[in-house]
């Protein structure tokens, strides 16, 4: 799963991302519509996604992407879960490749 971009946008993985590959951009310094597209991929890409909401209801997969792409409440309530996930695996990440060299 794709966790930033390179130089030229193309998706980065979190494997290339964590070993400095490909020249990818920190996380942190993605624009907002970097992030949210970064979102509606990571959401495009899992076979089964589907997530139940408190007032939305249970959101497909097809209406999720449409509702990050087109920066709805819930949209960018859904791109924030993303990037919380992003910047989790790439904390574990570092941290797990930082204990395997020390």
């Amino acid at each position: 799963m794709p966790v930033s971009f390179d130089g030229t946008g193309k998706l980065v993985s979190l494997h290339d991302y964590v070993e400095g590959k490909r020249n990818a951009r920190a996380f942190s310094s993605l624009s907002d519509d970097q992030r949210v597209e970064l979102a509606a991929k990571r959401i495009e890409m899992q076979p089964n996604y589907e997530i139940g909401t408190i007032g939305a209801g249970i959101v497909t997969k097809e209406r999720a992407i449409d509702e990050v792409r087109t920066k709805t409440k819930l949209g960018r309530r859904l791109a924030e879960i993303e990037a919380r996930v992003i910047t989790h695996l790439i904390d574990q990440a570092e941290e797990k490749q930082g204990s395997s060299r020390g």
